[in-house]
């Protein structure tokens, strides 16, 4: 059966860590894999993820009233 493990690859293009999990089989060369997704890594969409998690929510009016009682 499988392990699914956990790679953290370092795109040349950007220099930023992105994770990936997969459960490669015993047949694939994970060094060859590895740079192959980092060289296919979107480098726009992974920022822009990051983006839009660091970014502040809005607090909800009717939610935050409530916190001072």
């Amino acid at each position: 059966m499988a392990t699914v493990k956990r790679y953290s690859i370092l795109c040349p293009k950007c220099n930023h860590k992105f994770p990936i999990f997969a459960a490669l089989h015993n047949t694939i060369d994970v060094d060859e894999w590895i740079k192959e997704k980092a060289d296919n890594h979107d480098c726009k969409a992974y920022a822009d993820q990051l983006a839009k998690e660091r970014a502040p929510r809005p607090v909800n009016p009717l939610k935050a009233s409530k916190k001072g009682k």
